[in-house]
């Protein structure tokens, strides 16, 4: 593995050439201010990048309508849909949900037993969402449309996932941070089996593949596989 920050990061995002991560940093009057970088995988190098640039990769193309919608644009997660449609989620379980010129279709929010889903990952369909609640131990497959859980996996015992905490979609594959495991699950989109994915000697909060790469959050500062 190599490492490339181990600072604690506030959020991490796929980018074209590899990854982009903010953090937080003391300004000089000893207050603070959120920062962003790109870590580039083919020339294994940091370097700054705008405001714009990191909510024109988190938020889209129009990304100054939904922006300016939203008090807080670091903690929320997101999602594409069909149609250029974003969706994104807080970890109160609050959602928003936006057309492809960044109008808001609706908001709300998402619970399971009373307790938050949150982050969000994009079904290979394009019109559900997978997400965590890491209170039962489980993850849900969510409709906007209907605003309403679908499919649940895990949970009432089940050791299949501890405080997840983050998911992720490849191809015709989910795949799940467990912090409280120490592992990433690989969870087949096609006929749902699960496996381990990757094991850490540590809690995993984020995994996500990048620039051809594999990328986790883990609790010492955020790795290359």
């Amino acid at each position: 593995m190599i490492r490339i920050v181990s600072l604690d990061i506030v959020d991490l995002l796929p980018f074209p050439s590899g990854v982009l991560f903010a953090l937080k940093e003391k300004t000089e009057r000893g207050g603070e201010k959120i920062a962003f970088y790109s870590y580039d995988v083919a020339t294994n190098s940091i370097a700054t990048v705008t405001r714009s640039a990191y909510l024109l990769t988190k938020f889209g193309p129009a990304y100054p309508s939904v922006a300016e919608k939203l008090k807080d644009h670091i903690t929320c997660e997101t999602a594409r849909l069909a149609n250029g449609q974003l969706f994104l989620v807080y970890a109160s379980g609050e959602t928003g949900w936006f057309d492809d010129k960044g109008g808001l279709l609706a908001s709300g929010d998402v619970h399971y037993r009373g307790c938050a889903a949150r982050t969000a990952a994009a079904d290979p369909d394009g019109k559900h969402l997978w997400s965590v609640v890491p209170q039962e131990d489980l993850i849900v497959k969510y409709t906007p449309v209907e605003n309403r859980i679908v499919m649940r996996m895990g949970g009432d015992g089940s050791p299949s996932f501890r405080s997840p905490s983050s998911v992720f979609v490849s191809e015709d594959a989910l795949f799940v941070s467990n912090p409280g495991a120490n592992k990433v699950n690989r969870v087949s989109l096609t006929d749902f089996s699960l496996k381990d994915h990757r094991l850490f000697d540590e809690p995993v909060y984020r995994y996500l593949i990048s620039g051809g790469r594999e990328f986790v959050a883990l609790r010492s500062g955020v790795y290359m596989l």
